[in-house]
């Protein structure tokens, strides 16, 4: 989302529901919506930033009317907004197995050669050639970082090298 600097700047007052720290409110971290390609009826939010934590606490009807009034304030000139029949949502930031990340290629990253992902899921070898320690998770993965199914395909990709290894 790209708020101009006016909106910004009224935008706790104009929906003052839910957490504002220093005249800033929790809908600056509204990062953008996009259709599921599965089910184009519904719409997921991202949010980011220092006001996650808050957000999650949150009850669901502030989060909607806080969602209802970013989209109106885009796109009411062109369309009509309901509100959100219905909120699913992820607590990220405080699952204990996530705690909120995940893994990004930065531009540095982006100028290794291959990709930052190749680099991560290269084993360790000892001086013999010897593989001592292999990696798998999310950010090894060179097509789906920074997904749980990504996580998962690296995880079975490391699992065929150790069956592969001559023990």
């Amino acid at each position: 989302m790209c708020w101009a600097t006016a909106d910004l700047e009224q935008l706790a007052r104009e929906f003052p529901k839910g957490p504002i720290k220093h005249n800033r409110s929790w809908l600056e971290n509204l990062c953008e919506f996009y259709a599921l390609d599965e089910n184009p009826n519904v719409l997921a939010a991202w949010f980011t930033g220092e006001f996650v934590p808050d957000i999650e606490l949150l009850p669901d009807d502030t989060i909607i009317d806080g969602l209802t009034f970013a989209l109106r304030k885009f796109f009411r000139r062109k369309y009509e907004i309901s509100p959100p029949v219905r909120l699913l949502r992820s607590n990220w930031n405080s699952n204990r197995h996530f705690r909120g990340v995940y893994s990004y290629e930065t531009l540095e990253s982006r100028r290794l050669n291959g990709s930052a992902a190749s680099v991560l899921s290269m084993p360790l070898t000892l001086e013999s050639g010897e593989v001592s320690l292999l990696f798998a998770g999310e950010a090894t993965s060179p097509t789906h970082y920074a997904t749980v199914h990504g996580a998962i395909e690296a995880g079975y990709r490391e699992a065929r090298r150790i069956i592969q290894l001559d023990l």
